[in-house]
């Protein structure tokens, strides 16, 4: 038995430390936001009673002289808990006794952290930090050249040297840019605004490609790694291994990546290896992805576009956001979509592994910025209990120069909480079940 634990060890710690990994990074992302509440409620003279990260039962304290520091049990949150914070207090560091524009700080800074963090994160990404090329450039919105085939150049279309300024109506911040605009129109056609030749230019009507495209991921050897659950659904699982699509035999992942290019009807015959035996899953539904038939115009790295890079790679995170989260409300994503704590920490997980594989954690970077600048964000959404709801509140006191009566203030909190909370259950429990069963709830 002993020589079985010590066979299976390695394979044990290789699932467990991307875990850890994932737990530690949204600890951080936590610690990062509560501590800009903290700070700054500390620079305004507030009392601030205990400052917890995680939630539940406490498993570690230490008083200081004013606060309480406490580690608790479940990793899916924490808090700063201020004097006069909830309720009316005659203590001159409470919170509610502070001016309205400290209050506003105070409660703004825990996402103007994560949004920080994020900036700083991106300029690692665009320094080329952790990646595995050997001189990394910094990605321009400007068409370098077009690949084989390519149809976005033909007449009243894209040329060389054309420097993308919008898709869609839509502001062209990064290199990022181009390829999420592109992915949220599925019909093959966009409008673009380029500079030409020193003038703007618009491309009304700029065609590409529409192919039928994978909804899971698979390795060198066509062993499928991440599949969807609509696809889970349909018959495949991870670690299948592919070796036929629609009849013709594959042995590579980039003959894999062909023959599903080749489908004209979105949906595929596959045939796989699952434990030894071979079995055909017929008529899977594939998603439609365009074709991106040009490459982009790389610059050498300098001090100037790389801290510029970060911030417009912000500015595109930060969109990404918003305009996800007006998908989900128009009923574009379900809420197999979402991720909870559970399904960040596994997301993350997933990437800290692959990065570890490729030995380049440039995507790993990628998902960690995009994560606290959400986290971030979202904080700052007018919603009640969180901290954007409270700024709303404390937008009206400076406007009419009167505070909104406590008690009505806490109650539409508590009403906001108990539905996020609500929402964090089912969403949660949408994780766990994704992850026992590898399919969502619908």
């Amino acid at each position: 038995m002993k020589l079985n634990l010590l066979l299976t060890f390695p394979e044990v710690w290789a699932k467990v430390w991307p875990i850890l990994v994932a737990i530690l990074f949204f600890g951080f992302i936590i610690f990062i936001h509560e501590f800009g509440h903290f700070i700054f409620a500390k620079i305004f003279g507030v009392k601030v009673n205990e400052f917890a990260l995680g939630m539940g039962p406490t498993i570690l304290k230490k008083q200081g002289k004013e606060t309480k520091y406490a580690l608790r049990l479940f990793p899916i949150g924490g808090f700063v808990s201020m004097e006069g914070e909830e309720e009316e207090s005659d203590d001159d560091g409470a919170f509610c006794n502070k001016k309205v524009w400290q209050r506003m700080i105070i409660t703004a800074a825990g996402a103007v952290n994560n949004i920080i963090l994020g900036v700083l994160i991106c300029i690692l990404i665009v320094a080329g930090v952790g990646t595995n090329q050997k001189n990394p450039l910094v990605g321009t919105t400007t068409v370098a050249s077009f690949y084989e085939n390519a149809t976005s150049n033909a007449e009243g279309g894209l040329k060389t040297g054309d420097k993308i300024l919008e898709i869609d109506g839509k502001h062209v911040f990064s290199d990022y840019d181009i390829s999420f605009l592109m992915q949220r129109n599925h019909t093959g056609k966009y409008s673009f605004v380029v500079e030409r030749d020193g003038k703007k230019l618009e491309l009304p009507e700029v065609n590409f490609a529409i192919r039928t495209g994978g909804n899971f991921s698979y390795d060198e050897n066509c062993v499928i790694s991440s599949v969807s659950s609509k696809l889970k659904k349909a018959g495949l699982k991870d670690g299948d291994k592919v070796i036929a699509v629609n009849g013709v035999k594959v042995k590579s992942n980039t003959a894999l990546m062909e023959e599903i290019g080749k489908d004209t009807d979105y949906t595929i015959d596959f045939t796989i290896l699952r434990d030894g035996e071979e079995k055909t899953v017929e008529k899977v539904t594939m998603a439609t992805v365009t074709a991106f038939d040009f490459s982009i115009l790389g610059v050498n790295r300098t001090f100037s576009n790389v801290v510029g890079g970060a911030f417009r790679y912000t500015a595109t995170m930060s969109r990404m956001v918003y305009l996800s989260l007006f998908d989900m409300l128009t009923g574009k994503y379900g809420i197999n979509d979402l991720a909870g704590p559970i399904g960040t920490v596994s997301v993350i997980a997933d990437f800290a592994e692959q990065s570890a594989q490729t030995m380049d954690w440039s995507s790993m970077f990628l998902i960690m910025a995009l994560i606290t600048i959400n986290i971030g964000l979202f904080n700052l959404l007018p919603i009640p209990a969180l901290d954007g709801g409270r700024l709303f509140f404390m937008f009206v006191e400076l406007i009419f120069r009167k505070k909104v009566p406590p008690k009505y203030e806490n109650w539409i909190h508590a009403a906001g909480l108990i539905l996020l909370l609500v929402f964090m259950a089912v969403i949660s429990a949408s994780d766990l079940w994704k992850w026992i069963s590898g399919v969502g709830f619908m």
